[in-house]
């Protein structure tokens, strides 16, 4: 797996994007170059124009191949299900060619191909082009994955440890093989309980046997899975495994890098403590302040239009207030009031108290349930943003009640205060709405993982994904 802006991407998932990449730049030049389509011969192209030509190539893919991710065809699982390609492939395509015609209507000059100097009358070829391009996608993404289905080519990994947590960790690899993992078999003092069909990888004998047999089965990592390591861990045959030029790894360590997320159930404070990462420099602290301070500069004065109408929508369906004001848990434990589109009836709470959100929850009102499933009701907090309580990314901030609740409950619950709370991020693109003490410990391991990762890049790329989620509505409660 290769770690980029702060996440760890699997390899196959970075070849098949790129391989797709080049596939719709290629099918792009070429198919607007084909004779019967064609004005005029590529030869007769400028070098200038050449240049403009790949430019536009590139751009026209880098779309289309956004719309294949917020149509999950980045998704591994979901990817090589034959019987729903096809279809998540039209709706990409779909989604591609309305935002290109938006593109070409709104800039029209700025896509330029060699061939077809003059688009005027003949986009209806660019069309067919990009018709054809996913058409070819579909069996490019038939022939990747029967490749790798057939011949494997992944990373062979000897678990030391017979216990649940490394029995659980090789369930997860073998749930995800975008990430090219394959566990070869466990070694322990003993055997492990059940069939070797239980635990998907078969008993090879004890730690002594490590250096040898992680030799003789070329695998590239021994992942350290032990659950009770006092006077249990074989010092001395991972040394020599390591010094065979062999990577040594902790469960929590890959784990994390498989999930998204930092693992509680077995964490030692150790992990924490000698593992990379949690740096919060002045310089990125800062530079990620004075992003959040435009942002929300921008986003006040382009989304007061749209906050106006959600104002008037809900004082005409309920009775009550626009804006809601709660009490939050922010940075460091400091309390502030979080501001948000009123979506549930003014009596909501007076009997019960604080409660988690239910699916169906009889307290939302009309407007409410709208505003939920898409986060509108969240918008009046860019004022949180601007003030300095929030930031456009970060943990969730929750209500003192269930702070008190849930610190008791979740170990490590209290350090995702460490980070300024968030309009979105880490845990809400990852996980559903909470709702419950599990859903909490659930999302903790997310905001963990994100609090240790922190970058302006990793932002980026929770607000683009954010945007998905407000499309579709996926999440809401």
């Amino acid at each position: 797996m290769i770690r980029l802006f702060q996440q760890f991407v699997p390899k196959r998932k970075l070849m098949l994007i790129a391989s797709e990449g080049v596939l719709l730049m290629a099918a792009i030049l070429i198919g607007t170059s084909l004779p019967g389509l064609a004005t005029r011969s590529l030869s007769d192209a400028t070098f200038d124009e050449l240049i403009k030509g790949v430019l536009s190539a590139f751009t026209i893919a880098v779309l289309c191949q956004v719309s294949l991710s917020y149509n999950d065809l980045y998704d591994w699982r979901i990817s090589q299900n034959r019987s729903d390609l096809p279809n998540r492939l039209m709706h990409a395509a779909g989604f591609s060619f309305i935002t290109l015609a938006v593109i070409v209507f709104m800039l029209p000059e700025l896509f330029y191909f060699p061939a077809l100097p003059n688009l005027g009358g003949q986009t209806w070829k660019i069309v067919l082009v990009l018709v054809l391009s996913f058409v070819l996608l579909f069996f490019w993404r038939v022939g990747f994955h029967w490749f790798f289905f057939k011949w494997g080519f992944g990373e062979k990994i000897l678990m030391l440890g017979t216990g649940d947590q490394a029995r659980q960790l090789t369930n997860a690899i073998n749930d995800h093989p975008e990430t090219g993992f394959e566990v070869i078999g466990f070694l322990g003092p003993s055997a492990p309980n059940g069939t070797s069909k239980e635990w998907e990888a078969p008993y090879l004998g004890t730690a002594d046997q490590l250096p040898d047999l992680a030799i003789h089965s070329r695998v590239s990592r021994v992942v350290v899975a032990i659950e009770d390591r006092r006077g249990a861990l074989p010092v001395d045959q991972l040394l020599a495994c390591r010094m065979a030029g062999l990577l040594v790894e902790e469960r929590e360590s890959l784990y994390e890098k498989i999930h998204g997320r930092i693992s509680i159930e077995s964490l030692r404070p150790s992990y924490l403590i000698f593992s990379p990462g949690f740096r919060k420099s002045r310089l990125e602290l800062g530079c990620k302040r004075t992003v959040d301070i435009l942002g929300a500069l921008i986003g006040l004065f382009v989304g007061w239009p749209l906050m106006l109408l959600i104002a008037i929508a809900i004082k005409l369906d309920s009775n009550g207030p626009v804006l809601l004001r709660q009490r939050r848990v922010g940075l460091d434990g400091q309390e502030f009031d979080l501001l948000k589109f009123r979506s549930m009836r003014m009596d909501a709470e007076e009997h019960s108290g604080p409660v988690w959100a239910l699916n169906t929850d009889d307290r939302v009102t009309r407007v409410g349930r709208f505003l939920r499933a898409s986060r509108l009701d969240e918008l009046p907090q860019i004022w949180n943003i601007l003030l300095g309580s929030m930031s456009f990314v970060g943990p969730r901030p929750e209500r003192p009640f269930f702070v008190e609740q849930l610190r008791k409950e979740i170990p490590y619950y209290m350090e995702r205060l460490t980070m300024r709370p968030g309009l979105t991020g880490w845990a809400q693109i990852k996980y559903p709405y909470g709702a419950s003490v599990d859903d909490a410990r659930q999302k903790l391991m997310y905001d963990l993982y994100y609090i240790k990762n922190m970058s302006l890049l990793f932002d980026v790329s929770i607000l683009l994904r954010t945007v998905k989620v407000m499309l579709f509505g996926t999440g809401a409660r």
